[in-house]
């Protein structure tokens, strides 16, 4: 069983025989984990029902026996965030921690049902939080406007003291590069002591920078965002070699805050980014002329999404279209829910584009569901 961190990926949008997908909306705190164990159990004899329409029942169990483990794993349902979305295949399991809510439900396809994922990934997704101050660092996983911090072990270098040791004040020292291996850094001291201080400081911050990436950024290849002091701020840049270090910042000094202290100022900084993002994203609708428009045109839109011409593709929170999409692009009206439009952001997803789902007063168009076309 995976856990995912980015969207869209090629685990999600390849076509299997069967994708069952299991959205579980988390209604207990991190210490009562029962409540969510007796929803997922619920949960998987829905799911069994609606796989043994199309499959015997031997196919259907050993596809489920695959997360039968999950139901009394504890440390599982003790860390679930707002909610959880799981994926079954026939060779793979894979799993979301979301941080917004979904509705509980299964659906069984052969593609995953990737809808509930677009509203957490649409404008701020998964991110790592440095914490840094001059001399110790916390670092928390991001989503969203939620923060958890990431409990690190013994070895990690979270002060100046515990990377530098006794080189702390050995003068000019040398940090190796990343290639010398993960999680820390060999110092080479020449005891020089004229500005003792500077020198320990940039590499303090070059530890930091090599065991975050070695350790988190590169195994994840999530942004990471710092939560620092301006000064704090441009003297890591300036060491950095961490590709993933992101463009956003939280300009304050995180020392002393609680985490819920560090949360409410990254949800600050979060949201302005999400406002001006959404803002962006109707700006451009409203500037986008008709012919490069589409609304509830159901089969002008699959055939386009099959064309790759649509570049950003939007939806109403729950809308839902009755039919599917056959391989040829067409459509055709059945009795089918929850199978068009996932087939549509599949699509769309699969030629490069864009989808939001946004909440019926922020919807730009009053049809539901529109479409900005390439050409």
């Amino acid at each position: 069983m995976k856990e995912l961190f980015t969207f869209p990926t090629d685990e999600l949008l390849q076509e299997n025989e069967v994708v069952v997908s299991i959205s579980l909306n988390s209604e207990s705190n991190s210490f009562e984990t029962e409540a969510n164990q007796i929803q997922f159990q619920n949960l998987l004899k829905e799911a069994k029902e609606k796989l043994c329409e199309k499959y015997d029942e031997k196919y259907c169990d050993s596809l489920l026996e695959k997360v039968e483990g999950l139901r009394t794993n504890t440390d599982f349902w003790r860390k679930v965030t707002d909610s959880v979305i799981i994926y079954i295949t026939p060779d793979d399991v894979y799993y979301y921690r979301l941080s917004v809510p979904v509705h509980n439900g299964t659906v069984v396809s052969d593609q995953a049902y990737i809808l509930p994922l677009i509203s957490n990934f649409q404008y701020i997704s998964y991110y790592h939080l440095l914490c840094l101050n001059h001399d110790k660092f916390r670092l928390f996983n991001g989503r969203g406007n939620k923060v958890q911090e990431i409990e690190l072990p013994e070895d990690a270098p979270t002060t100046l003291t515990k990377a530098l040791g006794e080189e702390l004040t050995g003068g000019a020292l040398n940090v190796a590069d990343y290639a010398g291996g993960a999680g820390t850094g060999m110092f080479h001291g020449h005891n020089e002591k004229s500005n003792e201080v500077e020198i320990d400081q940039v590499n303090y911050f070059r530890a930091v920078d090599k065991y975050i990436y070695e350790n988190f950024s590169k195994p994840t290849e999530l942004p990471l965002v710092l939560f620092a002091l301006p000064e704090n701020i441009a003297d890591f840049e300036k060491i950095s070699k961490n590709e993933f270090l992101d463009d956003t910042k939280v300009e304050a000094s995180p020392a002393q805050l609680s985490v819920n202290d560090i949360q409410d100022k990254t949800s600050e900084v979060v949201n302005e980014i999400v406002n001006r993002r959404y803002q962006k994203l109707v700006d451009r609708y409203e500037e986008t002329t008709p012919e490069f428009k589409l609304g509830a045109q159901y089969a002008d839109l699959a055939m386009a999404s099959i064309q790759g011409k649509i570049d950003t593709l939007l939806l109403e929170d729950h809308y839902q279209v009755h039919g599917r999409i056959d391989e040829n692009g067409q459509y055709h009206e059945g009795t089918e829910t929850n199978i068009y439009v996932n087939q549509l952001v599949h699509n769309v997803l699969k030629t490069n584009g864009q989808v939001y789902v946004l909440e019926t007063a922020s919807m730009p168009s009053d049809t539901g569901i529109a479409a900005l076309l390439r050409f």
